[in-house]
Formats: C-alpha cells, sequence, structure tokens
C-alpha cells in the first residue's frame, strides 16, 4: 500500500505555491556577482510535501541553482538564494522554475514548471579612464581635463569659482554662496565643446580572435569605457555602428544604461557583399553634418586605405578625433607573413592618421585600454612596432 499512500500524498493539491523570483542587479558587468533570490509561500490549505527546485539557467552561466526544502506548511515561507557570475557580456534568460514533489518513503515524484523566466543583461566590462591632461597649443575644450570657460553664454555650467573682482554679477550661483559664504561665479561652455561621437566597427571583416579574445570584444569594451568617460564627465555623446544606427544624442543615467544595454548584445555583422561599405557610409554622414562638434572617437579593428582618408577628413567637422584600433592580426591565428603584411597596413595607417591631426591608440592582446588612453596626454603614440616585436611567433 506506500506506493498507493505516496502517490496520493505526491497528487495532493492542498498547497498551493507562490514562487517568486528576484535578480539583483537585472543589470551586471562580466564577471561580477549577481544574486538570485527565490521566494516561495504556500498560500493553500495543506502541507507540501519535500521539494525539489531546479531553476533553469544557461549553459554559459556558472552556478548552482538546485536546492532541497523539507516541506511547506500552510501559510509558510521559504527562501534560497543562489549565485551567478557571468562570464561575458550578453542577454540570459533564468528559469523557468522546476518542482518535484516527492513522499517521505521517496517512492513517488511528481513534477512541473511554477514560474516563468527573468531576463539578466550583462554588460561589458568597463575600464576606468580620465579625460586627458591640456596639450598645449593642441588642447580643445572636448578634451581637457580642467572645464575651459568659452567666453560665451551655454546651456550648462559644470563648474564653480571664487567671485573675482570684474566677473560678470549675473553669473553668480546664489545657493553656492549662501551654502559657502562667499561668491560663487559660474563657469560655462558652450554646449558643442561638450558633445561626443563614439562609432564602433561592428563590421565582421576587420575583425578576427575567438570570444573574449577577439579584437571585436575588445572594440565593445572600449566603447563601452568611453561612454563611462564621457557620461561621468557630464558630456552629451551618442554610441554609433558603422552597421547598427546605435543610441541618438543625449546625457544622463537613463541614455548611459541604454547604451551598454546596446553593447550588451550588439554583433558584428557581415557588409552589404558588392554594395557600399558601411564604415565608409557611416564616417561620410558624420563629414556631412553642418554643425561643429566636440570629440569623434573611432574604435575599430583595422582601417583600409578609404577608411583611414574617411577618418581624416571628418576633422573638417569635429574639432578633436581620435581613434582605438585593435588590429585584427594581432588577434587572429594567421601565418606569421600575413601578420607582418598586417603591421606594415597599420603603420601606413596611423603615420596617415597623424599626418591629418588624427591622435590613435593602437592596443594589442593583453594591453590596458587606460594606459593606452592615459599617453593621449603625450605626444607618442602607444602600441608601436617595437612591442609588436617581442611577442612570439607562432611555429
Amino acid at each position: 500500500g506506500l506506493p498507493v499512500i505516496a502517490t496520493i500524498i505526491v497528487n495532493s493539491r492542498r498547497h498551493r505555491l507562490d514562487v517568486q523570483r528576484k535578480v539583483a542587479p537585472q543589470r551586471a558587468r562580466s564577471g561580477q556577482p549577481v544574486e538570485v533570490r527565490l521566494a516561495i509561500e504556500n498560500q493553500g490549505r495543506g502541507s507540501a510535501p519535500l521539494l525539489l527546485l531546479d531553476d533553469r539557467i544557461p549553459l554559459e552561466l556558472a552556478g548552482n541553482a538546485r536546492f532541497a526544502l523539507n516541506g511547506v506548511e500552510p501559510g509558510g515561507h521559504r527562501e534560497a538564494t543562489y549565485e551567478l557570475r557571468p562570464p561575458r557580456r550578453g542577454h540570459y534568460e533564468i528559469g523557468p522554475l522546476d518542482i518535484s514533489f516527492v513522499d517521505p518513503f521517496g517512492l513517488a515524484q511528481t513534477h512541473f514548471e511554477v514560474t516563468g523566466s527573468t531576463p539578466l543583461l550583462v554588460h561589458p566590462r568597463v575600464e576606468t579612464l580620465a579625460l586627458p591632461r591640456d596639450l598645449g597649443h593642441q588642447r580643445t575644450m572636448s578634451i581637457s581635463a580642467l572645464r575651459q570657460l568659452s567666453g560665451a553664454r551655454g546651456e550648462d555650467f559644470y563648474t564653480l569659482r571664487e567671485y573675482v573682482e570684474g566677473d560678470d554679477l549675473r553669473k553668480i550661483h546664489w545657493r553656492s554662496t549662501a551654502k559657502r559664504a562667499k561668491p560663487m561665479i559660474r563657469q560655462e561652455e558652450m554646449p558643442w565643446h561638450t558633445r561626443a561621437t563614439v562609432l564602433l566597427d561592428d563590421r565582421l571583416d576587420p575583425h578576427h580572435g575567438v570570444e573574449e579574445s577577439s579584437s571585436f570584444e575588445r572594440c565593445v569594451e572600449a566603447t563601452a569605457s568611453l561612454a563611462d568617460l564621457y557620461h561621468r564627465s557630464g558630456y552629451n555623446f551618442r554610441v554609433l555602428g558603422a552597421i547598427n544606427s546605435g543610441v541618438p544624442m543625449s546625457r544622463g543615467t537613463d541614455h548611459f544604461h541604454r547604451c551598454l544595454d546596446l553593447l550588451a548584445v550588439i554583433n558584428a555583422h557581415p557588409g552589404n557583399r558588392g554594395g557600399p561599405d558601411a564604415l565608409l557610409v557611416r564616417l561620410a554622414e558624420l563629414e556631412a553634418g553642418t554643425s561643429g562638434e566636440g570629440t569623434l572617437v573611432v574604435v575599430s579593428g583595422e582601417l583600409g586605405e578609404e577608411a583611414t582618408m574617411a577618418v581624416s577628413r571628418c576633422r573638417r567637422r569635429f574639432r578633436q578625433v581620435l581613434t582605438i584600433l585593435f588590429p585584427s592580426h594581432r588577434y587572429g591565428s594567421g601565418a606569421t607573413r600575413d601578420r607582418w603584411e598586417g603591421e606594415r597596413r597599420l603603420h601606413d595607417s596611423v603615420g596617415m592618421l597623424t599626418r591629418s591631426g588624427v591622435r590613435t591608440i593602437v592596443l594589442g592582446p593583453g594591453e590596458s585600454l587606460a594606459s593606452g588612453w592615459s599617453s593621449l596626454s603625450s605626444r607618442t603614440m602607444r602600441g608601436g612596432a617595437k612591442t609588436w616585436d617581442q611577442k612570439p611567433e607562432p611555429a
């Protein structure tokens, strides 16, 4: 008779379970621990038997999501918590939750799903960057670490300073004056000086490598780091792709999250075979703008001769143009001759950009973006031939 009794126990419908799943944070960074909490409440009139919980998680996420609960009395509450560490950016679905009821004798078991899935968005890794120091006569307001007084009335102010004789009294910031007990003056800028455009080359051809160690993933992480920099600096900025339409110009925390949400799921796409090059089209659109702009940063794996000239022409519109390159031949596994040919093309491209007034950072595997970005405060190019010569060649 035990099998009959066991079957009756596990199929009893006197218990009614309500399960809630909470993921914190719902937006995470690669490698950041994510806590998943399951709250279970028995809203029925009878006790639930032994529960076996199995919360389905994607194979890419590491974590143990299986638990056993020794029954839940009527009106009772139980909680189960586990941790995930997403290894890379992307959109993941956690769940659904499977519950199995087991009788005390271990003879019968029933199984069903009790709740749906919960999304988890993992943003790219972000390196903390700082606006470069002033570059003497090459200094611009768009890259200066110290906000510069423009002499014109702008829409926003970013810093305050003490009043000196001769300042316009209309620029006194009265709230700060009352708080500090001394007159404080607003320092204003022209709005376009603090506008930045980050162009990510999301074409498939210029990139090589596998997953996290690919040149495209490094480009995505660099773009996310630049978005973080301009967000912290109070800039209006936008993120564009050569193919993807990106996120339009704006500012603020919500805008910053929209940019990172895009970068969490963006992929490299093959261009239109036989059609116009997507990067050239996007650069032509940027060059054709009529209003002045502050900064343009192009993040790519490799720039061909036409793309290099197109980036150089953008100097007509943008006050400052920068390029960050992750050369595809340094991330791939091609033959030695092809890799040295790639170095020759890279040297020619960087030389052309430098002569056009475009500053360039070149980074290989394992090289930090933050270190390369800090070199913008000097007059040297990061990632030259000497660094590449020291790397071992494949057999």
